[in-house]
């Protein structure tokens, strides 16, 4: 190995944290380091948070290296508690295990009294994220990490942005290389706290990150063409390097149980402006219209259906009375949601609506692509649209128009009674073209060698 090829990957978010933004990481980091890098990872020591994932430490090799740094964080406590208290919305979704909850006592009461304020401060004392109280630590291992065994080029990935405060700190100490990596927007997020001094504040922040770092790489076209008109003077190099899927993991993916229904599975996490309201209510609308046979159609969703504290979306399940249809996974290690995806029909891709969401690509849209089943897809016109339609991945509705949903879902569901009869499997030709073809680009392994040679560029 080439005593210069050490790196240091700056991400919070690491297993056993699991879910959609710890996967970039993992990928890198295993695919770096098989490819002759010593990996140090930065992450936070084990603790509650909303997915979490054990099997994936199981796929690093030896020579990724994780150091763990404390965080302080006074919503820890209630978090984890306010979690396991609300577990009814993360269970099967039957009128068993998903009837009236119970009234609260005096100390339960009083404690989501000191969420509700906590989460209020946190705006105006948790700066640029929740994350913030992992800095400190993460400054002092990382500097310790860096100096011990002379590593030569930081790589931090946000989501959280404490991410490349923690990266810009190490630059300033150690003058090593930095690569800043954002699967998402900072200042240009859709989802923004709409503070003015705290907007304000925040674009200083991530303004220094531009200009301090070495590079900047991200995840879309569309994200890489808006900071070089926002931050053109200060970043001196914007390289994209996609999301994907690791085609490993699709190879030998373990069987799950077909019960014969028209099934569809949601991968991933539901919020405000990423919720099925409005598709549950058209398929309830289709099973009252007679158009569809409500014992032959299953809904899935895998992974946070409500997050704690929240009941909107379980609510609709029983507005609706689709709770015979309706059937809530919770969160599944990585390998079971593949086998999950597999076992289904049609891969539902329910995207954000806030303004200007265009440009976004969920990481689950990548996974349904090496899947090879039909996508549903509720998103905007944007970047995620064009990849559908251009490799006819499936039907694209405006996350908006029930009518264009309930049209869709009807031609899925006609398409799979005629064709339920004949084999499930298919040709994943898919696989092959990420190996060497026109989907290379989304292949994690030739990713990481992207960023391996990036990195490489600066450590001559």
């Amino acid at each position: 190995m080439n005593a210069r090829k050490k790196m240091l990957l700056v991400s919070y978010l690491f297993p056993p944290i699991g879910g959609g933004g710890v996967t970039r990481a993992v990928k890198m980091a295993k695919y770096l380091a098989e490819s002759g890098w010593e990996v140090h990872v930065l992450t936070v020591e084990e603790a509650y948070y909303a997915t979490k994932d054990e099997s994936l430490l199981k796929e690093l090799p030896p020579n990724v290296i994780i150091h763990r740094a404390k965080e302080w964080n006074p919503l820890a406590g209630v978090r984890a508690a306010k979690a396991t208290g609300n577990t009814q919305t993360q269970g099967a979704a039957d009128k068993k295990s998903t009837g009236s909850v119970r009234d609260p006592g005096i100390r339960q009461k009083v404690k989501q009294a000191v969420v509700s304020m906590l989460k209020k401060a946190k705006n105006t004392l948790m700066i640029p994220d929740d994350m913030i109280g992992w800095l400190p630590d993460a400054v002092k291992v990382g500097e310790q990490v860096i100096r011990q065994h002379q590593i030569p080029v930081i790589f931090s990935t946000s989501g959280p942005y404490t991410c490349h405060l923690v990266a810009r700190n190490l630059k300033r100490k150690t003058g090593v290389s930095w690569i800043a990596d954002f699967r998402d927007p900072w200042t240009q997020n859709m989802h923004r706290p709409g503070i003015a001094w705290r907007e304000e504040w925040e674009e200083k922040m991530e303004r220094s990150v531009m200009r301090e770092s070495d590079a900047i790489t991200t995840v879309t076209s569309g994200f890489a063409d808006n900071f070089q008109r926002k931050f053109g003077r200060e970043a001196s190099r914007i390289e994209v390097i996609y999301n994907g899927f690791d085609p490993n993991d699709y190879q030998n993916i373990e069987t799950f149980p077909d019960d014969g229904k028209f099934t569809l599975i949601y991968t991933g996490i539901l919020y405000k402006e990423r919720n099925p309201r409005l598709f549950l209510e058209a398929v309830a609308e289709l099973v009252d219209e007679g158009k569809i046979d409500r014992s032959m159609i299953r809904l899935r969703f895998a992974g946070v259906f409500d997050y704690p504290g929240y009941t909107e979306n379980i609510d609709c399940v029983h507005r609706f009375k689709l709770e015979d249809v309706v059937e809530i996974m919770g969160n599944l290690p990585h390998k079971k949601a593949l086998a999950a995806m597999k076992a289904s029909d049609v891969l539902l891709l329910i995207g954000d609506t806030a303004p200007g969401s265009g440009v976004y690509i969920p990481g689950k849209l990548y996974e349904y692509m090496a899947i090879n089943h039909p996508i549903l897809a509720l998103s905007v016109e944007g970047e995620s649209t064009k990849i559908i339609r251009k490799f006819g991945l499936g039907e694209v509705v405006e996350p908006l128009n029930k009518e264009e949903m309930k049209t869709a879902f009807l031609k899925l569901y006609e398409n799979w009674k005629e064709q339920r009869n004949e084999e499930k499997t298919k040709p994943n030709d898919i696989l092959r073209r990420a190996f060497e073809g026109d989907l290379a680009i989304y292949n994690r392994q030739i990713q990481a060698k992207q960023l391996g040679q990036l990195m490489e560029e600066y450590i001559r």
